[in-house]
């Protein structure tokens, strides 16, 4: 290091940044409960709308697949959520922005939040009547739950694996994050999330054994589809079929894990999401918060199977 690098460490790890930051990060606070309210004061009914009333006509799927499908996740969040839908769709939409603004502050800190909710690229111009809607901004307010998504890859690969059941359950084809188990050959962590995954799948089957394989019919109805020509008209699509951006993402995944690129494979979940609008690029929101908690961690590239060497860690 530097002599002037040295000294500019030294200065920003002083008592003065840090205030200033915490200062920052209070001056957040408010702007954040005010962006919240805008939400709270505007339900809009897409995507919330559909967790909300996913039990309405006392079946969670349609008899067939459809291109926009109001349910489309698995049974165990609509079950969850089932004492929340006698509340009001307003009050409802409000926990529910609620919880996401939460999970960003949780990743990247208010300032951070702030600075995603005010991302414009990509954006629409007048989404949720703002002077433009972002990714962020979109998926909190269409309630989307893509900031959700976004927070299960970060801490489940920095915290506690077993977050990653939430991916696996919503955006079932971005779950490939949980390869960078396997290439690292990180046995226990596989472990966990396997055990957490069934703690929640079988009581969800034992309540609602006629939902799972409705939902298993959902998803082969859906593969290889797209429900592009109903939103692209509306708000910014990534037009590639998950045909070609899958194996992309899967690649980047694998190639992350072996490398120890932990802030990588973020990417390669976002590109392997079942369809890409305009609030599926807040899942990027993963990327900083995943390289923030890792950095200066040692994790180097593992060797290859082939090798028949263990891990190295550099």
């Amino acid at each position: 290091m530097t002599p002037a690098r040295a000294r500019i460490d030294a200065v920003l790890r002083g008592p003065w940044p840090r205030r200033l930051w915490l200062l920052a990060n209070l001056a957040a606070l408010p702007a954040l409960a005010l962006i919240w309210l805008h939400v709270f004061q505007r339900p809009h009914q897409t995507d919330a709308y559909s967790t909300w009333h996913a039990w309405a006509d006392g079946r969670l799927y349609p008899l067939q697949w459809e291109p926009v499908t109001e349910y489309p996740y698995a049974p165990p969040l609509a079950q969850l959520i089932t004492p929340l839908t006698h509340l009001s769709f307003k009050l409802y939409n409000g926990l529910w922005a609620a919880l996401q603004l939460g999970a960003l502050v949780w990743m990247v800190g208010p300032v951070g939040a702030l600075v995603a909710l005010a991302w414009p690229i990509p954006n629409v111009a007048g989404y949720g009547d703002a002077a433009f809607g972002g990714p962020v901004y979109a998926s909190l307010f269409n309630g989307n739950p893509q900031i959700l998504v976004a927070a299960s890859i970060s801490f489940g690969l920095t915290r506690w694996p077993g977050w990653f059941t939430f991916v696996l359950l919503t955006k079932v084809t971005a779950g490939i994050g949980v390869l960078w188990f396997v290439v690292r050959r990180e046995w226990r962590n596989l472990a966990i999330l396997i055990a957490a995954l069934l703690v929640i799948v079988i009581p969800s089957f034992i309540i609602n054994p006629e939902t799972w394989p409705q939902w298993f019919a959902l998803l082969a109805g859906a593969a290889g589809h797209s429900s592009a020509p109903d939103v692209v008209a509306k708000e910014t699509f990534l037009e590639v079929p998950l045909l070609v951006r899958g194996p992309i993402g899967l690649a980047i995944v694998l190639l992350a894990s072996w490398r120890g690129w932990t802030w990588a494979v973020p990417i390669g979940c976002f590109l392997a999401l079942p369809d890409v609008h305009l609030s599926g690029f807040a899942v990027l929101v993963a990327v900083p918060a995943v390289w923030w908690r890792t950095r200066g961690l040692p994790t180097g590239p593992v060797s290859l199977p082939w090798t028949g060497a263990g891990a190295v860690r550099g």
